[in-house]
């Protein structure tokens, strides 16, 4: 998993803070039991002395001894047991306490990632990328062909919006199968409400399930944080949650509605210098517009346009609009 640093330590202290809660749980019911039940402090006494005694012996290799001592302690622990029973307690409610009982609350088994660590890694994923809430609803269970009609005819293609929408959706299994090898960037252009964000929601949701990190901005907040970060050193954005170094080091970077932001020289030169940064590292960015292709050149300048036309792949978007057609 190619986690940021961030993100790492994000992960470490969940897994501690794990550690520590089931430490205190189990530390309550041993004050709890000890009080109901003195036997089973007694007991623990003498199973730590022994253990002490079994630990010296293994380090002199006095092999019978030692044997003679494991038994010792299954004895005891046997009699704990029934002990713990007899007093309605269950006969592991003294056990050690993990969430996972695979990895013991580590993330790893023998080195490698147990399957709690993926588990964890992708919820912390999902709240980074601001979209937890809206992938629940949006994603390809719920894509719906119904919407793009056959009689919709684009001119330049000759596709109807029924099989131009197909091709794309069949590309974006393809692009998330293929995301480790080919994080290629994507345009998805178009009139409003012809499913673009829909699109990259459902994309988006497969490469967090697969452990990729992902963050969505509208072009609002993607230019709100670029300004901050050159204006204000970073202290009065109102989306502190994401940084300027998780937007360029992120695997996925989503710009939602461009065009939507005011238009300024800044927005056209930050704009620039994230996507070039971006390829440099060989991040992938999907960017959605209402915008049309000469649109974009002429809000964003030649060398918007040679970038985005230069580096992304683009697709287009078109038939009736869906959010009118869901409320008839």
């Amino acid at each position: 998993m190619n986690l940021t640093s961030k993100q790492n330590e994000l992960i470490s202290n969940i897994y501690n803070n794990r550690r520590l809660r089931n430490k205190a749980i189990l530390e309550q019911r041993i004050e709890e039991v000890y009080e109901a039940v003195p036997e089973i402090e007694e007991i623990n006494r003498k199973i730590a002395s022994v253990s002490i005694s079994a630990a010296k012996l293994a380090i002199d290799g006095d092999k019978e001894a030692l044997k003679s001592l494991a038994s010792e302690i299954e004895l005891l622990s046997n009699d704990k047991r029934v002990t713990l029973a007899g007093a309605g307690y269950p006969i592991d409610y003294l056990d050690e306490i993990f969430d996972c009982p695979k990895c013991h609350d580590t993330g790893y088994i023998n080195g490698k990632d147990c399957d709690c660590l993926k588990r964890t890694v992708v919820t912390a994923l999902y709240s980074q990328s601001n979209l937890k809430d809206v992938l629940s609803r949006e994603n390809f269970e719920t894509f719906n062909f119904d919407y793009y009609d056959n009689d919709y005819v684009d001119e330049k293609t000759g596709k109807t919006a029924s099989e131009n929408i197909e091709d794309i959706v069949d590309f974006a299994h393809s692009y998330i199968k293929n995301f480790k090898k080919d994080k290629s960037s994507l345009l998805f252009y178009g009139s409003a409400g012809t499913g673009k964000t829909f699109l990259i929601n459902c994309i988006a949701k497969e490469l967090i399930e697969n452990a990729f990190s992902v963050i969505y901005l509208s072009a609002v907040q993607f230019f709100d944080i670029l300004a901050d970060e050159s204006f204000n050193n970073g202290k009065s954005s109102a989306y502190k949650s994401v940084s300027l170094s998780e937007i360029l080091d992120c695997d996925l970077l989503v710009i939602d509605d461009l065009g939507t932001e005011m238009p300024t020289s800044f927005t056209g030169s930050a704009l620039f210098n994230c996507l070039n940064e971006r390829l440099l590292r060989q991040k992938a960015t999907i960017i959605s517009t209402n915008l049309g292709i000469g649109d974009i050149k002429q809000v964003y300048t030649e060398r918007i346009f040679s970038r985005t036309m230069g580096n992304f792949k683009l697709f287009k978007f078109f038939g009736d609009d869906i959010r009118i057609k869901k409320q008839i």
